[in-house]
């Protein structure tokens, strides 16, 4: 276990050109001296192998210390038990059916009707699977509204910027 003097001479050997004045002593055994003295060892020497300067910063320092706690805490993190799924028995020829019916009535109706159509896709979710739900949803946003599921990131402004995959630029 560490413990503040230690780290403190840690500081002092790893930057041994920098003098601290009294008031920089005592700003930095304020903020980290009640810290976990363990992590903040490895942010010490985190902080020398990613910054070439003769000074060390107290920001570098907290800012190290506190991603290193960060990621201490997620690895203690365990993942909450998945919740039992539902058993919901769906009857392969009526979602066949369903499919079907609404295949043939997505292509007699007007882009207009598309929010209905959804509506009425979503409210038969219990007889139907929900990947043929999806299906024929996306069957009607393109046939009906040109609409095409893109898999991206939502930017700022409000567009959706895709995500390629295989390095095409």
């Amino acid at each position: 276990m560490k413990t503040w003097d230690e780290n403190r001479a840690s500081i002092n050997q790893l930057w041994p050109t920098f003098v601290f004045t009294d008031a920089e002593k005592q700003l930095w055994h304020d903020d980290l001296g009640g810290l976990d003295q363990d992590v903040l060892y490895d942010a010490i020497r985190n902080v020398k192998r990613t910054r070439d300067t003769q000074w060390p910063q107290l920001k570098w320092m907290l800012d190290a210390y506190r991603e290193l706690a960060h990621a201490k805490r997620q690895a203690k993190t365990h993942a909450k038990p998945p919740e039992p799924r539902v058993g919901v028995n769906v009857n392969e020829d009526e979602n066949s059916r369903l499919a079907d019916d609404f295949i043939a009535y997505i292509d007699a109706a007007s882009p207009t009707d598309c929010p209905q159509i959804i509506e009425m896709v979503l409210d038969r979710l219990p007889k139907m699977h929900s990947r043929t739900a999806l299906r024929v949803i996306n069957y009607a946003k393109k046939r009906l509204l040109g609409q095409e599921q893109v898999f991206g990131r939502v930017s700022p402004s409000g567009d959706i910027k895709p995500i390629n995959f295989g390095g095409a630029a």
